[in-house]
């Protein structure tokens, strides 16, 4: 039996999962990585850190699997994509990485904005512009460090650098440069884009561009010490985690609809040409196999959850953990429409991206009185996410049939059967869990002939477990709120750049 080992490099967490040729997870180890936040609005890590929880996942899978290291036949990483990982002619972390939720080039992305240049930025890469994103990063660096750029010898993206860690070479994927971004057209690095931007200068910076699918590299022996691994065993250049997690889900056609409730809530559509519609929002990412991933996200999915819990609290189990089944059936208590509370669920220091651009936009509560308890603030927190995949599917030109939902969320039969009855779809869960992990073992599969295409892997790895159809009149109780949800999210837009001005005048 061979193996093979899917790295999925999150936000948050670090995940290695070992697979074997049916598909079936057979060892599986995470360690969270920490955030460092030198000051407020920033998002860094410690690259060494980073690597070393990687190494201690990987040894554990392999552990907990209970298979030799040398019947590991092939190994992929996926990994959150933008921010920068910048490295010296050693292969030495120049600075501390910046992840794609820093917020300090956010100055540079409003005087962007004021100056048109987020069209012509939109026409050649058929992205919308966050602070995080890798150009952004750069100009700031450009702008605030410019001592950086001197010492520079490649600028990776987050599985770049692990898979540099794992074998020494210096690559990317087309999903990644997708996001730094790049010309989505040609598929290359758009070095008009980088002046347009404020990132000039580093050219010469940006790695070379190899299929996802491509095996790029081997385990060098130090990493072989490190990890476990058998020095040798080949390795893929990978993707980024939003086209891992699709292909992991299953989704390979075009047509498909996917919605990956995770941190960001990805509401993905697999398209077979570079469509940019609507104009200026969203993502466009290069797949394998020459198909492109549309994704119009809410940057704030389960971490509005995430957010709420920490700051309001909820019913835990005996471990300590967060009893989610016995806190839905108390939200599921309460009426549809929260008694009246409504959220928009903008709390990403990112602001929003879809299904409009206003990277100052911020949250809020809506309705509350003194009746208000906090089942119904958590009952509106599971509705506006339901509420914003619709809006920023509606969106998109063409209808859904059904939508593929998975990501830590799709776990919970409450939240999916809320998912059909407010976006008007049946809602399908994919039995494949660990999606991003699962997404490139099964590209490794393929590149190393495990199986001979990536249907046949898919077909081994992930089938419907679930479906949920809408219910008529939950449906009809929800189109009226929804309404609602939309009418409050285009008034609260207009308060953005308030205040952003005020508390730019708090901060002078």
């Amino acid at each position: 039996m061979r193996y093979l080992i899917g790295i999925d490099k999150g936000t948050s967490m670090v995940k290695s999962v070992v697979f074997d040729e049916d598909g079936r997870t057979v060892g599986t180890s995470e360690e969270r990585v920490e955030v460092l936040s030198p000051h407020p609005g920033w998002h860094e890590e410690d690259p060494e850190a980073s690597w070393q929880a990687c190494c201690r996942t990987i040894r554990n899978a392999i552990s907990q699997a209970g298979i030799e290291a040398s019947s590991v036949a092939g190994i992929g990483i996926a990994a959150h994509m933008g921010g920068a990982w910048i490295i010296d002619v050693d292969g030495k972390p120049v600075r501390n990485a910046v992840c794609w939720p820093d917020e300090r080039a956010q100055p540079l992305l409003t005087e962007l904005e004021g100056s048109g240049r987020l069209e012509e930025a939109f026409a050649i890469s058929g992205n919308g512009l966050m602070p995080g994103i890798t150009l952004m990063i750069l100009a700031w660096l450009n702008r605030h460090e410019p001592e950086v750029r001197s010492k520079a010898k490649a600028v990776l993206g987050a599985k770049d650098y692990l898979r540099y860690r794992l074998t020494g070479g210096i690559a990317t994927d087309p999903s990644d440069v997708s996001f730094v971004p790049g010309d989505i057209d040609a598929g290359v690095h758009s070095p008009k884009l980088a002046v347009l931007l404020g990132a000039e200068g580093w050219d010469d910076a940006m790695p070379e561009i190899v299929g996802s699918d491509a095996i790029v590299g081997e385990v060098s022996s130090e990493a072989a010490a490190q990890t476990g691994l058998v020095a040798g065993t080949p390795v893929i250049t990978g993707c980024g985690d939003a086209v891992a997690n699709v292909i992991g889900a299953g989704g390979s056609r075009p047509g498909e609809a996917i919605t990956v409730l995770g941190t960001s809530c990805l509401n993905s559509l697999i398209v077979d040409e570079q469509g940019r519609e609507p104009p200026g929002l969203g993502f466009l990412f290069a797949m394998p196999g020459g198909k492109y991933l549309r994704i119009l996200p809410n940057t704030s999915g389960t971490i509005t959850m995430d957010w709420f819990l920490d700051h309001f609290g909820g019913i835990r189990d005996a471990a300590g953990e967060w009893d989610f089944r016995a806190m839905e059936q108390r939200v599921a208590t309460t009426p549809r429409g929260a008694d009246g509370v409504l959220l928009l669920p903008y709390v990403n220091t990112a602001g929003v991206l879809a299904p409009f651009y206003d990277p100052r936009a911020r949250g809020s509560f809506f309705g509350m009185s003194n009746q208000t308890t906090r089942d119904h603030l958590m009952r509106a927190v599971y509705e506006a996410l339901a509420y914003s995949t619709r809006d920023c599917f509606e969106a998109m030109p063409g209808g859904q049939d059904v939508l593929t939902l998975t990501g830590g969320g799709a776990r919970s039969a409450f939240w999916a059967q809320m998912f059909a009855d407010v976006c008007r779809v049946p809602i399908v869960i994919s039995t494949a869990e660990q999606t991003g992990a699962a997404g490139v073992a099964l590209i490794a599969g393929v590149a190393v002939g495990i199986w001979p295409d990536l249907a046949t892997g898919q077909a081994k790895t992930s089938s419907v477990s679930a479906r949920y159809e809408p219910d008529p009149l939950a449906s009809a109780d929800y189109e009226r709120w929804y309404d609602l949800y939309r009418d409050l999210r285009e008034t609260y837009r207009g308060y953005s750049a308030r205040r952003g001005e005020l508390l730019g005048r708090i901060g002078a």
